[in-house]
């Protein structure tokens, strides 16, 4: 698989019209003034001017781009060098470092093409490219109904890579568009199998507390269901329909049991490209088992807050506990770092994991991701984010329900592109529900809107973290997952407004 010469002057073309482009439009919004922000938010508009258009075009590392952004902020005085540098430190950032610690165990031990080769089958579809996105991106929808989505594509990943590795895969090389497809599964499927149950995502836990606390409807679990569920269903098959259609093409023949170890994600790849050693014997076999277990355990305390919350009650202090002793970061956290005391071989002292192994960890996507916490935090705190917000009021089809619900839907998915789908749900869902109220609307729907669409954040990496977690595997390009992204964002956007319309006439009042 090589870079085809016309692609490849394509994405010289593109990084240099961004390295000139990007520049230009962040002084022209700097001198435009939109808005009539106060100084620090100005200066702030034109940074992520700059941002969005080095992250479109890849002009610079996209790592090398959220740190930039962010070193601007701090000498421009967008905000203090802490307030700036904290998202770095979000707990989201620690599922990441034990997510993909985690992964890379799991790769480690070719749990991988195991797994692959048990879910994805042998039939003829499961040979051809759309056969194995169904099958990966199904597993990914079906789990993230219980898992946050970010644990999801955390487990799900290594099993992609498993599914689409090829003899002939090498780094350097561009994959054929039907990989990226396959992996990019990994994070739709995550994304859109949260929407279906009340504890699938964070935001849809938060939207559900604020429409009881703000407009005193309680949403319960098996009421999220009415209308989770069939919208999840749909999305889903329509990620799979473009997907395929725009990533679909490529000689997908070879099974996946098959499949040779050469071509290894991002946060398993060694800095020379070269494979790790693998323990072989008893060592190998005693590696997975602990890796099988560190995901289990993962898997169990992830769900266990859930379970009991909806079992005792939200207001129970076991629930409460649980909830506070166990988040997904110290979990994740917990969960890889025992791999590190696991042992394979206790006469050499060797154990399931090494150093050596976290060093392989994609640690650029952990900057990446970092970088837009920090942007998206900025945004809230200099009042960029609740200008655009504003601006949603003052739009003539915001004066209907209907037209409130598709505008809501339309913003969080716009922000949530920018922000994480956590706080774009805490930012936007209060603001709905008082212009709901305000204009004499019900307030429940344009916040379930809120909280359905901040997940539907498809076009870029820092949009959410599973496509954060698959851009990492090096086998997505940025320009494939911004040609399915918008696809799915449109859609979205449809689904999600008439599906509620719909269906949340259901719910009990």
């Amino acid at each position: 698989m090589s870079i085809e010469p016309d692609d490849d002057g394509f994405e010289r073309r593109m990084r240099t019209a961004g390295l000139i482009v990007g520049p230009l439009a962040a002084v022209v919004v700097y001198a435009t003034h939109p808005g009539s922000h106060p100084p620090e938010a100005r200066r702030l508009l034109a940074v992520l001017t700059l941002t969005i258009a080095f992250w479109v075009t890849e002009a610079i590392p996209l790592p090398a781009t959220a740190l930039l952004a962010s070193a601007l902020c701090v000498v421009l005085g967008v905000a203090p060098v802490k307030a700036v540098l904290a998202p770095y430190a979000d707990p989201v950032i620690f599922v990441f470092v034990g997510s993909f610690l985690l992964a890379e165990a799991f790769t480690r031990y070719g749990l991988d093409h195991r797994v692959a080769a048990m879910f994805l089958g042998r039939g003829q579809l499961a040979r051809r490219p759309i056969g194995r996105m169904l099958g990966v991106g199904g597993a990914s929808a079906l789990v993230s109904t219980c898992l946050s989505n970010t644990a999801t594509a955390a487990l799900m990943t290594p099993i992609a890579i498993g599914a689409v590795r090829s003899p002939g895969s090498a780094h350097g090389r561009r994959a054929p568009a039907w990989v990226s497809g396959v992996v990019l599964m990994v994070a739709y499927g995550a994304s859109v199998g949260g929407m279906a149950t009340l504890i699938g995502t964070p935001p849809n836990l938060l939207v559900a507390g604020f429409i009881e606390r703000l407009a005193g409807v309680h949403v319960g679990f098996v009421d999220w269901l009415l209308f989770g569920v069939p919208i999840s269903l749909v999305l889903f098959a329509a990620s799979v329909l473009f997907t395929h259609l725009v990533l679909g093409r490529g000689d997908a023949a070879a099974p996946p049991a098959e499949a040779a170890g050469a071509s290894r994600h991002a946060g398993s790849a060694s800095a020379d490209g070269a494979s790790p050693s693998i323990p072989k014997d008893g060592a190998q076999k005693a590696g997975a088992r602990w890796t099988m277990a560190a995901f289990a355990l993962a898997g169990a305390l992830w769900t266990l807050p859930s379970i009991a919350s909806l079992a005792l009650g939200a207001s129970s202090p076991v629930a409460a506990a649980l909830a506070a002793h166990l988040p997904e970061a110290g979990v994740a956290m917990l969960c890889a770092t025992l791999l590190f005391v696991a042992p394979v071989e206790w006469r050499a002292r060797r154990f399931a994991l090494t150093w050596e192994d976290g060093r392989r960890v994609n640690w650029g996507i952990i900057l990446l991701f970092g970088g837009g916490l920090s942007l998206g935090t900025l945004a809230d705190s200099t009042g960029i984010a609740s200008w655009v917000g504003a601006g949603l009021q003052e739009i003539g089809l915001a004066r209907t329900p209907a037209g409130l619900l598709f505008c809501s839907v339309a913003l969080t998915i716009v922000v949530s592109e920018f922000a994480s789908n956590t706080a774009a749900a805490a930012l936007l869902v209060p603001m709905v529900i008082a212009a709901a109220e305000a204009a004499g609307f019900d307030p429940v729907r344009p916040a379930l809107g809120v909280g359905l669409a901040a997940t539907c954040g498809f076009i870029f990496p820092v949009s959410t973290p599973p496509n954060a977690i698959v851009f990492g595997t090096g086998l997505v390009p940025l320009r494939r997952m911004i040609r399915t992204g918008i696809l799915l964002d449109v859609t979205a956007l449809v689904v999600i407004w008439a599906g509620l319309l719909l269906l949340t006439p259901l719910l009990p009042r």
